[in-house]
């Protein structure tokens, strides 16, 4: 089973809380009765706009929401709304605040006004101190999109409002532009112009990273060097995935990035063109050599579990051949033997592919342990129904 890794780390990266006994009271009402209702009681809506996919809104719903403080907190400040943006009215709500990503945390008036947001799986700490400052007027959101036209020269504004907006899943690269417009060259490498390229930099042929690029040695003397060489491999990986991503993406151009790239003297070039090369293969649905480089290079490359789980998975789904199904088996089993990698979807990805192999025993006890696993940890039956049928076909085997 393949699991976007953004949603895991959303999950991971939220602190650990307890359900209670109350909760957030979400109205039931339409949208225009929603904002009447707050109109009348003078009071902000919070909306948490989700999807029935997302598994971090799950995580808030039944971690967040519950929470006694939380929930006294919202039930008594605001008029709450927590509403499917893949459904109904929820559809249009999506497209209006430009919601980007899961959960979407929303703060409106009785107007349908934007006033303060955010987005991903807040621990109660957080969560209420996103709710406080909804409510204050210098640190809501809607405070800097309002000033920015008037304070593109204003170095402190500019810094701020990139940290806001960069919670937010909404675009802030002309934002960066115009911060570093108001910075010298010979200012480029200061603690604070170092955070601001180290944080929100994402364009190769920026200026800054241009800088970065041809001062690394610099970077490297004053902030530490596996910073310095993460920023550089991840801006170097998120622009050629801009070309290989584009929706009408040209060979020439990524053949043009890799080459031009090519002849940086960065120490970890060789893993950066492994990816992107793994990136380029897969859009283009060129299985055979996606496959062949990552099991020539995937040992050397591939770090944590994820990694691991997904090759596998697509070589479950688009590879026959024995030697490949081979090579993800023996990913699977060696990843496994960490404990902290014994999760469900990584024994359903690995029953799969033993499942394929025609490895009817050892396939039989992953899938049912994947099955015991999912139970145990209260997945939904829903997410690994797939993994009870595919015991139903591993049974089949002869």
């Amino acid at each position: 089973m393949k699991i976007k890794t953004l949603l895991l780390v959303l999950i991971f990266a939220a602190s650990t809380c307890f359900a209670q006994n109350k909760s957030i009271n979400f109205e039931a009402g339409s949208f225009a009765e929603i904002k009447a209702k707050a109109k009348k009681e003078n009071k902000l809506i919070f909306i948490d706009a989700f999807t029935t996919w997302c598994g971090p809104c799950k995580w808030l719903a039944k971690n967040v929401f519950t929470n006694d403080t939380v929930a006294e907190y919202f039930n008594t400040k605001f008029i709450n709304a927590s509403i499917d943006m893949e459904k109904g009215e929820g559809i249009e709500i999506a497209k209006q605040y430009e919601v980007r990503c899961y959960p979407n945390l929303l703060f409106i008036d009785g107007d349908g006004n934007i006033v303060h947001r955010s987005a991903g799986a807040l621990n109660v700490k957080k969560f209420i101190q996103f709710a406080e400052n909804a409510q204050n007027p210098e640190k809501k959101f809607s405070k800097y999109k309002n000033e920015y036209e008037s304070k593109k020269n204003d170095t402190k504004f500019l810094y701020e409002y990139i940290y806001i907006i960069s919670t937010t899943c909404l675009p802030y690269k002309d934002i960066v532009i115009d911060y570093f417009k108001t910075q010298k060259d010979e200012e480029l490498a200061g603690r604070a112009n170092w955070n601001v390229i180290r944080d929100f930099t994402k364009d190769y042929e920026s200026r800054e990273f241009q800088y970065l690029l041809s001062n690394v040695e610099t970077f490297n003397k004053t902030y530490t060097t596996d910073s310095v060489n993460t920023k550089i491999k991840n801006v170097l990986i998120s622009s050629g995935n801009n070309i290989i991503y584009k929706k009408d993406m040209k060979d020439d151009d990524y053949k043009s990035y890799k080459k031009e790239i090519s002849k940086l003297n960065y120490t970890n070039i060789d893993e950066v063109l492994f990816r992107l090369d793994m990136a380029y293969l897969e859009r283009k649905e060129d299985w055979k050599k996606y496959f062949d480089l990552a099991i020539e290079k995937g040992d050397k490359y591939f770090k944590n579990m994820n990694e691991f789980n997904n090759i596998s998975w697509s070589i479950y789904e688009h590879s026959d051949d024995v030697k490949t199904l081979q090579k993800a088996s023996s990913w699977m089993q060696k990843t496994l033997e960490i404990k902290e990698n014994q999760i469900w979807y990584m024994y359903d990805t690995y029953a799969s592919v033993l499942f394929k192999l025609k490895n009817k025993a050892e396939a039989k006890a992953a899938a049912t342990k994947a099955i015991e696993l999912a139970k145990a940890t209260g997945t939904s039956e829903d997410e690994y129904k797939t993994t009870i049928e595919l015991l139903e076909k591993i049974e089949k085997l002869k």
